[in-house]
């Protein structure tokens, strides 16, 4: 290996450096995690399929990666635009709806996958 070429360990410690970095500045962030250890335990209790392992999964890590990408960008625009300034306004206001959308699509599939496995569940202890 050459002595000038990052190796793999370096490129992790940076991806790590940015999820720490991630975590203990945004709020919103902290909450989708906390949100998604509950939905593990959740998850495990009613005994999910593995196709609904991976679609849940799918949907929060597209959640977290929009989170983490919105704040890298408003991170840049801060740095362009030191003023209020509306373009940045609104390319800060695009990069919350990123987060807002798949946020909402994630919703709605914890209610597809999780309702029903409820109803499920009510009805057993109703009997």
């Amino acid at each position: 290996m050459n002595d000038q070429e990052p190796n793999i360990i370096i490129y992790f410690q940076y991806a790590f450096n940015g999820i720490k970095y991630a975590l203990i500045t945004q709020k919103n962030l902290r909450i989708h995690f906390l949100i998604t250890i509950f939905i593990f335990v959740f998850g495990i209790y009613l005994n999910l399929l593995p196709i609904e392992w991976c679609v849940l999964i799918l949907s929060i890590v597209f959640v977290i990666i929009s989170e983490i990408i919105n704040t890298a960008l408003e991170i840049i625009v801060d740095m362009i635009s030191k003023e209020k300034n509306g373009l940045a306004k609104n390319a800060k206001d695009l990069c919350a709806a990123a987060v807002l959308i798949p946020t909402f699509a994630s919703v709605l599939i914890g209610i597809f996958i999780f309702l029903p496995k409820l109803v499920a569940k009510a009805q057993i202890l109703i009997q």
